[in-house]
């Protein structure tokens, strides 16, 4: 049965029940990850050698059945249609081991060994629940494994499997009534496979290739079938697989006495009850956005400081006497130091608590919380996973929306997606806003932003035509987040900007340094002061920074710094320019690397449509801000000293 070399292993299982950080255990965290060929969807590769044991590893989009309903089955179907790998490994949620195991029984029917991981083990046994692997194990005619891949229990055990896999010849198959185990019977003397025979059966000749004696074949016994039954042939084989699914947990698990609630129980119901859920979300978020404030303030202030009296103003009056390698120099200089002063400490404490809040299980919880909301937009629940993820990177954000059953949905919700402030735009409103106006200046931008939002999104939830779809969410268990597993997720964000971004950084900050000596910054002001100077009120040098913004979003605060010459933003601005100037970073065009994943997602259309919207908006918005709040804000202090005066 093995293929020269390493084995090919497709890793599949349901939703949440810990797979891809059962593959990222097994491989590391340095994987390939890549659309499947001919689908939207993402399948990460990565590669394990362990005693002798080399595998290749995909993993594959979480589904609950091989249906080929969803984008998601239809990609697993065509995958392991034209891969055929060596080995199948099922990952299931011992948590809940009986809706589990109807994929299990699917993937038994393949002409495929497959080796079962039963993970999530300790949680099972904390829940009081308990599972005879061994028992499970005959019962279904394959190696079964009890993991832990959070806590990397039962890896090496996983890996001695794959030394001597099973045959797929003795896997168990489900048996299903009478009439249909007589025509899958009749399709297999036509050269089909059980599982191409229950296919057809039920599915129809649609994604397969069958000879044409066997297509008429099984549509005269779906007739007959659905005739005697009086139901859908999917449903009858739907019943067969849960009954026998149902029959096996029970034969294996072992449950304590139903105890008093824990208190693990009682924090779950408080997180998503109506009453208080709300209220314990907008605190997380603000304490979230709060702790990044103070600790990167704190941070930015240590290495900016120590940047400016130790690096540059030494090398500022060391190259004084030459001026192309002093302006050169320094302004790569001043772009090292916005980047490991600004958004070094900003972004990698956002990582940290995004990485926090999504391994502990909470993002499920926020986005069943806002699943009422959602419908406001004509969208559901699911649609907000990709805007909450939005606050940490856009470019995942979007690619996220993947998974929404229709294009309406993708559509909108990418839409907003680009408009949540990202790690990246946090930079420029903390760094700049928040630092040098007012934590509640800072805090006013996400509101701001927030209601765009919701405004935008009504109205696009009724222009945009489209089918509307049911949402179904997978809830997570609340877990204590694993140190291991945050800091590497933290890592695999950070990992781009050091590696990706700084680089990109240093040689921009040079170039403008060169361009800067040449003139050419100084004519591309002129050409875009109408806009910059005249609408927006801002300074002629920020021009050069929100162009830089296209490349990434803090690079135009960086290249901000680099124009004005110091960190020290208050300096060279007005706190109301600080002010538009986030405004219209935050809002303007997504940044090159959402732009290349919008049209990846949706095409070029639909980007254009996306980026001209947010430039409008972007430009409408700080505008008004820039004319309005010079006239208004006399009058509103003078309405407040006014209500003041009548109290005191």
């Amino acid at each position: 049965m093995k293929t020269p070399g390493p084995l090919k292993v497709a890793l599949i299982g349901n939703p949440s029940v810990g797979k891809s950080t059962l593959f990222s255990r097994l491989t590391g965290i340095g994987v390939l990850i890549s659309n499947y060929p001919g689908t939207t969807m993402e399948v990460a590769h990565g590669r394990v050698c362990h005693d002798r044991i080399c595998l290749d590893l995909s993993d594959l989009p979480g589904v609950y059945s091989l249906d080929g309903n969803t984008t998601e089955e239809q990609t697993v179907l065509k995958y392991l249609r034209e891969e055929r790998p060596d080995v199948i490994l099922n990952v299931i949620d011992a948590t809940r081991l009986e809706r589990n195991l109807y994929l299990t029984l699917e993937l038994l029917e393949l002409d495929t060994p497959v080796i079962v991981s039963l993970n999530m083990i300790d949680d099972a046994r904390q829940i009081g629940v308990e599972i005879d692997a061994e028992q499970l194990a005959s019962l279904l005619h394959a190696p079964v494994v009890p993991t832990s891949s959070r806590k990397g229990v039962g890896l090496e055990e996983l890996m001695h499997e794959f030394g001597a896999p099973p045959a797929p010849e003795g896997q168990r198959h489900v048996r299903y009534d009478r009439h249909v185990e007589t025509f899958i019977a009749s399709l297999m003397a036509l050269g089909l496979s059980r599982h191409e025979a229950v296919l057809l059966l039920s599915r129809g000749p649609e994604g397969g290739d069958y000879p044409e004696e066997a297509i008429t074949t099984a549509a005269i016994a779906r007739e007959e079938i659905e005739r005697s039954h009086e139901t859908d042939i999917a449903e009858i084989l739907a019943g067969n697989r849960y009954s026998d699914a149902g029959l096996i947990s029970k034969a294996v698990m072992r449950s304590r006495p139903e105890a008093e609630m824990t208190l693990k129980d009682r924090i779950d119901t408080l997180l998503i009850s109506r009453r208080w859920g709300f209220l314990i979300l907008v605190a997380i978020m603000l304490s979230m956005l709060l702790a990044v404030f103070i600790i990167g303030g704190y941070l930015e202030e240590i290495i900016g400081g120590s940047l400016d009296r130790y690096v540059i103003e030494p090398a500022r009056m060391a190259l004084g006497p030459h001026p192309f390698l002093s302006t050169v120099v320094v302004y790569t200089l001043i772009g090292i130091q916005a980047g490991l002063s600004i958004v070094v400490p900003y972004i990698a404490t956002f990582y940290v608590l995004m990485a926090v809040l999504e391994n502990s299980g909470y993002l499920t919880r926020a986005a069943f919380l806002l699943d009422e909301i959602m419908h406001r937009f004509k969208l559901h629940g699911r649609a907000m996973i990709p805007l909450i993820l939005g606050f940490g990177c856009s470019v995942p954000a979007i690619m996220s929306t993947k998974a929404l059953q229709t294009r309406r949905e993708r559509v909108i919700t990418a839409t907003l997606v680009c408009m949540v402030p990202c790690s990246a735009r946090s930079i420029v409103i903390l760094g700049l806003v928040a630092n040098f106006v007012s934590i509640w200046a800072g805090l006013s931008i996400y509101l701001l932003m927030l209601g765009l939002i919701v405004l935008i999104g009504f109205i696009l939830g009724r222009a945009v035509r489209g089918e509307e779809t049911g949402f179904v969410l997978e809830m997570v268990p609340l877990r204590v987040p694993g140190m291991k597993d945050v800091i590497d997720k933290t890592w695999m964000q950070m990992k781009e900007f050091i590696v990706v971004a700084f680089p990109l950084l240093i040689v921009g900050s040079a170039l403008l340094g060169v361009l800067q000596y040449v003139g050419f910054l100084d004519l591309m002001n002129v050409v875009l002061a109408p806009v910059i100077q005249g609408w927006l009120g801002l300074p002629d040098f920020t021009a050069t920074a929100l162009i830089f913004g296209i490349l990434r979003k803090e690079m135009a605060l960086e290249t901000l710094a680099v124009m004005a010459g110091t960190w020290q933003f208050e300096a060279v601005m007005t706190p109301l320019q600080m002010y538009v100037f986030a405004v219209f970073t935050t809002i303007y065009m997504p940044c090159l690397a959402s732009i290349t994943m919008l049209k990846r997602v949706l095409g070029w259309s639909d980007t254009l449509k996306i980026t001209m919207l947010t430039v409008l908006l972007a430009l409408a918005v700080s505008g008004l801000i820039a004319h309005l709040v010079p006239v208004f804000a006399p009058v509103a202090q003078a309405v407040w000293d006014g209500a003041l005066s009548i109290f005191i």
